[in-house]
């Protein structure tokens, strides 16, 4: 295992861990990140969940692929990639000021940070 492995075990747990949170506790998960109450309902914890899931199985692919440089790679573009197109869709509310700012603002921030350590892991400073 080479030195960026734990870090990159790191950014893949990060990643798990923000995908079961809708899954296991969405009520709380969603007051954290900010969302109005109004907002927490059946329709809302489906897509939560849905997404929650395609969070942890991007996570554990990154696991999956630490001892395979040219499918790591892969991995981590996909990552990347997935983390700017959330970050471009939850501009969207926030351009559109569709009330929900402070929930959207929350969620960049998680989108904008992984993009950062996906893009980091990428280039080798990590």
């Amino acid at each position: 295992m080479n030195v960026a492995h734990p870090l990159l075990l790191a950014f893949a747990l990060g990643r798990v861990l923000i995908g079961l949170a809708p899954i296991v506790a969405a009520a709380p998960a969603s007051r954290l990140l900010g969302f109005p109450a109004a907002h927490d309902n059946a329709t809302a914890r489906l897509m939560a969940r849905w997404f929650g899931v395609r969070d942890a199985g991007l996570g554990a692919l990154v696991v999956m692929f630490l001892d395979d440089a040219q499918g790591l790679r892969k991995v981590l573009w996909l990552n990347l990639a997935t983390d700017l197109c959330d970050a471009a869709m939850i501009a969207v509310p926030l351009a559109r000021r569709q009330g929900i700012d402070r929930a959207a603002l929350a969620c960049l921030a998680f989108a904008c940070g992984g993009a950062l350590a996906w893009t980091l892991a990428l280039t080798g400073r990590v």
